[in-house]
């Protein structure tokens, strides 16, 4: 399985698992995958399992000039919320060519999901490969990489806040 992007996740029962895409140059529909490892992280416990696939999100685009329904699937990244949310960050190419990241909630709460993806990206701005980080003082902010272009990615910090339940982008950002 050609896989990329793998992140440890430890579950609710303190079980570790390897959460991964499964490349979309071998699956066409890239997706994001869960497998559970042994208690010293050396192997694998089980077969993979399916999260959901990129073309679940209606955000999510295929890849210009390639075969028909190539999506591609990218640096997926798990939080728990205070409120005990599942949320996943990932990345996919948008509406405008440009790298995005999602936001997919789990509703069930575990990691099996099932996962509901957000209508619309997290962020659109070309930038991709996302992580939440609380500040001491309690400011939320979204790490990525931009531009989607080698040799100019840099990181930028881009300031969240909570509100009604949704992660909502406080138009601070510190590069």
């Amino acid at each position: 399985m050609q896989s990329l992007d793998g992140t440890l996740y430890i579950d609710e029962a303190q079980l570790p698992w390897m959460v991964f895409c499964h490349e979309w140059r071998q699956s066409v529909d890239g997706s994001i995958c869960a497998m559970p490892l042994t208690d010293d992280l050396k192997a694998a416990k089980a077969e993979p399992a399916l999260l959901f696939r990129a073309s679940e999100a209606r955000w999510a685009k295929p890849l210009r000039g390639r075969p028909p329904g190539s999506y591609v699937t990218d640096g997926p990244y798990l939080r728990r919320e205070q409120d005990g949310t599942l949320l996943m960050l990932w990345s996919s190419f948008g509406e405008t060519g440009d790298y995005c990241i999602g936001l997919a909630i789990s509703e069930s709460g575990m990691l099996k999901g099932p996962w509901r993806q957000s209508e619309e990206p997290l962020y659109r701005a070309d930038g991709g490969h996302g992580m939440f980080f609380t500040t001491a003082d309690g400011k939320l902010y979204l790490a990525i990489h931009t531009p989607n272009k080698s040799p100019h990615e840099r990181a930028i910090f881009v300031g969240f806040h909570r509100q009604g339940g949704k992660l909502l982008p406080t138009g601070e950002v510190i590069s």
